[in-house]
């Protein structure tokens, strides 16, 4: 296979006829080189595929190819692998079980034996090290075919082509030919419903059969490996995150601009979510069904500038790998009003760290959902959604460390500190009732042993108390506080509350 010198394939990608598609920058030469230097062995197909494209006489194909290569760095097929406290692995394998619930058992019988076990990155497989000229050439013929094949009066425009259709991958899934045999499905379809069917026939007829190949099953919730294509449609069921990648399978290969849109943890409710959405001329799009999220970003293949990763210190881990991401865009703004929550972080707890989070309480604990310089002794968190509450805090490479009280951010956008004091409440009745997705709508039962807990920089006992027929009440608890009340037992998904006039208020 012919290698050509780095320079030489510089000087033809910048000195061919080909000029850049209409109303696109071209990247810079330094990204493709600095793409070509992470192929490492694979850099022959990657200059291969850039030669081939740039000399085709399709100045669209020539930009998509760059466009691809030089935000591909990042980009590939993550394996997740279980892991203890102390890093040992734990052989665990969700699909080992017919149902989530005895999964869920197995999981938490390893958990009592090993402590707590979380997945971790087990292995990477890089797309610029692995795939080859032959695949990214067909991958982005067919892609410009189908999007050309939209009306014009549909067809989204070229940038948007770009970020939203062109991709060859939905996240973090292996890669594969999927665009064929979806084309196939579509070219059967058209020819079915004749020459004059419409964009909306097409994608009704195409919708109905993605139904069928298919289904939610929360078993994969304990499978955090995402699906290929392939391996998808033979299991016939997968989590959020596999479904959402073959929704934007399909509405690729129609040449629609469909984004992933997701909330890594609810604020209200606990677990996560993912959906598609369709995009207009501009990029802009949302789903109301999911407009109560905290956070909403967006998937994109395009690198974007100014990520966590660049701000951090070097060598410091964020608080999760997933805000370190410099592929994504915060879309929450496009979603719902949301509120700009501006706090004064106490200069104790945060030291000398230079980055702050803000936190939604998910499945038992703070799990980090936006990230904010340190300026000043403040931290401004932009575009956080409503009627929910948030912690902040800091993180110092390994453990999170709550920086100022709770807060809340009311409906009509008004921020309310929880500063554990305030006055003291007359009374109120001890119940877990909720609207809560997970933990569903639940009264003390008696018998069983209950915490009261107030936050005041971590969860202390107010009281343990044995549920009796009788109702509960308790006297002189701060109003401006937050609290939870868990089941001794419980796997710890009751929901975190407020006190207003003595009644409860659930976050």
């Amino acid at each position: 296979m012919l290698r050509l010198p780095a320079v030489l394939v510089v000087a033809a990608l910048a000195g061919c006829a080909a000029p850049a598609a209409p109303g696109h920058t071209r990247p810079e030469d330094g990204a493709l080189e600095a793409a070509l230097v992470k192929a490492g062995s694979n850099r022959g197909e990657i200059e291969r595929y850039l030669v081939e494209t740039e000399v085709s006489g399709d100045p669209e194909m020539a930009t998509a190819a760059r466009f691809l290569v030089a935000n591909m760095p990042g980009k590939g097929y993550v394996v997740f692998v279980w892991k203890d406290a102390a890093g040992a692995e734990v052989d665990f394998d969700a699909l080992r079980y017919k149902s989530y619930a005895e999964a869920q058992a197995a999981f938490d019988a390893l958990e009592k034996e090993h402590g707590a076990i979380a997945y971790v990155r087990g292995k990477f497989v890089a797309d610029l090290e692995t795939l080859d000229a032959d695949f990214l050439r067909a991958h982005t013929a067919r892609s410009l075919a189908n999007w050309r094949a939209v009306p014009e009066s549909e067809r989204p425009s070229f940038e948007v082509f770009l970020d939203f259709v062109l991709p060859y991958r939905g996240s973090e899934e292996p890669v594969e030919n999927w665009v064929e045999p979806l084309s196939a499905r579509l070219r059967e379809k058209r020819t079915r419903l004749g020459p004059s069917a419409t964009q909306a026939e097409l994608r009704a007829a195409m919708n109905e059969d993605l139904s069928r190949r298919a289904r939610f099953d929360e078993l994969y919730y304990l499978h955090p490996t995402d699906q290929g294509f392939c391996e998808l449609e033979r299991a016939g069921m997968g989590r959020c995150e596999d479904l959402s990648n073959l929704q934007t399978y399909y509405a690729r290969t129609l040449g629609r601009a469909t984004a992933c849109d997701y909330t890594p943890a609810w604020g209200h409710r606990d677990n996560n979510h993912a959906w598609t959405v369709d995009l207009d001329a501009m990029g802009r799009g949302s789903d109301s069904s999911n407009a109560h999220a905290a956070k909403v970003y967006r998937k994109t293949f395009r690198i974007q500038p100014g990520s966590l990763r660049e701000v951090l210190p070097a060598g410091r881990e964020p608080a999760n790998r997933w805000l370190a991401n410099p592929a994504y865009l915060d879309v929450t703004d496009q979603y719902a009003p949301t509120t700009e929550v501006s706090v004064e972080l106490e200069r104790t707890a945060v030291g000398a760290e230079t980055v702050a989070y803000l936190c939604v309480f998910n499945g038992g604990e703070w799990v980090p959902i936006h990230w904010a310089r340190v300026e000043g002794g403040r931290a401004v968190f932009t575009k956080m959604g409503r009627n929910l509450c948030y912690l902040p805090a800091v993180h110092d490479g390994t453990t999170l460390l709550p920086a100022a009280p709770p807060v809340v951010v009311a409906r009509d956008g008004a921020v309310f500190p929880l500063s554990g004091h305030g006055a003291a409440t007359s009374s109120f009745a001890t119940t877990t009732e909720q609207v809560d997705a997970d933990s569903g709508l639940t009264r003390l039962e008696s018998g069983t042993t209950y915490l009261l807990q107030r936050w005041d920089g971590r969860w202390t006992l107010v009281e343990e108390f044995v549920a009796g027929l009788e109702t509960l009440s308790f006297e002189s608890l701060p109003s401006e506080a937050l609290y939870w009340l868990v089941a001794k037992e419980s796997r710890r998904l009751e929901r975190i509350f407020t006190l207003d006039d003595g009644h409860q208020r659930f976050w």
